[in-house]
């Protein structure tokens, strides 16, 4: 049988996600389509690939934490505060008195954004016994490439990996964003992302991961790569072309379900956390993939990455009014 058939199952748990990775503060242009080094005005906005999937899985229905580190300063005041409207748990994000909230600047478009980081906090996360525990009574745990490209956060994560591979019961969901700016000269990026890739349940790339990865190359190429390189399920997102899923014995191509661009800050996670709730809910897999297109469809349309999307009811109904159009 295809693992896009597959359905998960999870012996009973306290969490059902643990996002770890960068919580930051994201300061997208005002002006569309403004080059970063001309942009005049940039508007505050909660951001990282960690926070943005635990709030859009948390609004889905999931039961969310985020392990990630902040500075104990104004913008971390700030995230922190978002979260608690949010209503998630924030007491295994590690405050940092002696680092800066990271900052992230990125100039709105509806194509791919820059982007420029100023990190600190986020490069310091601690493995201690509260993290031990925090995994042991979770279900998934969504990792970003950000985390990894420094230590020591990298080495927690590595610790945290391992938790995860003796436990049967546990997935490990990878976004394989890799970019050689974030990490030291010295270090082989790309074989450490490759050797993650292989000890994940899911990977959800971009094209533009892809390139980063193995260069300019086919949709089809892309897929191959990276099942070459010991992927389980590899979603690949290629934006107004939709979505590519495949596990190496079944392929599958969605279309994607809205084309009103205004930003795309955050699409991606917007679809990790459908995904990954789908997931949790027992779908099968190629079912998950269609709740993650929904709710990257509607994040597109706003601004920011937590601009909002519909719950999941009303997402799978747009699924099936979506599919019947087509």
């Amino acid at each position: 049988m295809s693992f896009l058939d597959f359905r998960y199952r999870f012996k009973d748990s306290d969490i059902d996600l643990i996002s770890f990775g960068e919580l930051l503060v994201d300061l997208i242009t005002n002006e569309e389509e403004a080059l970063l080094s001309e942009a005049e005005q940039f508007s505050r906005f909660f951001g990282g690939s960690a926070g943005n999937v635990a709030v859009n899985s948390k609004r889905l229905g999931a039961n969310t934490r985020i392990l990630t580190r902040i500075g104990k300063d104004s913008f971390g005041d700030f995230l922190l505060n978002v979260l608690k409207r949010e209503n998630i748990n924030t007491e295994t994000i590690q405050l940092d008195k002696k680092r800066k909230t990271p900052l992230v600047f990125v100039n709105k478009t509806s194509k791919t954004p820059a982007w420029l980081a100023y990190r600190d906090a986020d490069k310091y996360i601690e493995f201690n016994n509260d993290v031990e525990k925090i995994v042991n009574k979770t279900k998934v745990v969504y990792l970003t490439t950000f985390i990894l490209s420094q230590n020591p956060s990298r080495k927690t994560a590595l610790k945290v990996i391992d938790l995860i591979n003796k436990d049967e019961e546990k997935s490990l969901a990878f976004d394989p964003c890799f970019r050689p700016v974030l990490w030291p000269k010295e270090d082989d990026g790309k074989k450490l992302v490759k050797e993650v890739i292989s000890k994940a349940d899911f990977i959800k790339p971009s094209l533009d991961d892809a390139e980063y990865l193995f260069g300019p190359d086919t949709p089809q190429n892309y897929i191959d790569k990276y099942l070459q390189v010991g992927a389980n399920i590899v979603i690949l997102t290629m934006g107004e072309d939709g979505v590519l899923v495949s596990d190496g014995k079944e392929k599958m191509r969605l279309k994607v379900y809205s084309k009103k661009v205004v930003d795309v800050t955050g699409a991606g996670d917007s679809f990790w956390a459908g995904f990954i709730c789908g997931i949790l809910d027992g779908r099968k897999v190629k079912d998950a993939v269609k709740l993650g297109n929904a709710a990257a469809a509607f994040k597109i349309r706003g601004v920011g990455a937590l601009s909002p999307v519909p719950d999941k009811k009303y997402l799978l109904k747009y699924i099936e009014e979506q599919e019947a159009s087509q």
